[in-house]
């Protein structure tokens, strides 16, 4: 890319003292010869500094990708987790409800049972009562 561009500008450039004698012309061209080596040089080294660029482009390209793939995984990631937690949450409740279900009703039964104890012991008074009051003189050989 440098050499065409200096070669078409330093090829219209006419040269004024063209009848310059020959042995100065083979000094200057000796001149000529190393600012041409020297631009060669300058434009290698500057294929060699585009070229590192490139491939400092290319890698931080590869490792930002990589960096945005990692972001959406661990966002990914991250989503799946929530709803995997909404999820225990919400079985969770459900667990809960159906314990308190069982309870309350568990609850209910105690009371039934204790309500029913209650009425068997005040039958069970009654009856008493009664068998002494219907069979006294068998009381007393009993209590002798």
């Amino acid at each position: 890319m440098l050499d065409g561009w200096f070669g078409t500008r330093l090829r219209g450039i006419d040269c004024p003292d063209s009848q310059v004698p020959v042995p100065y012309a083979a000094s200057a061209l000796a001149d000529w010869s190393g600012l041409v080596d020297l631009v060669r040089a300058a434009a290698r080294r500057l294929r060699q500094a585009e070229g590192q660029a490139e491939d400092q482009d290319r890698a931080f390209g590869q490792a930002l990708r990589r960096a945005r793939d990692a972001v959406v995984t661990a966002e990914q990631q991250a989503q799946h987790a929530e709803t995997l937690a909404e999820a225990m949450h919400q079985r969770a409740r459900i667990r809960i409800a159906a314990a308190e279900a069982r309870a309350g009703a568990a609850e209910a039964q105690a009371h039934a049972a204790e309500g029913r104890a209650c009425e068997a012991e005040a039958w069970r008074a009654r009856v008493r009562t009664t068998i002494l009051s219907e069979f006294p003189e068998t009381n007393a050989q009993a209590a002798a």
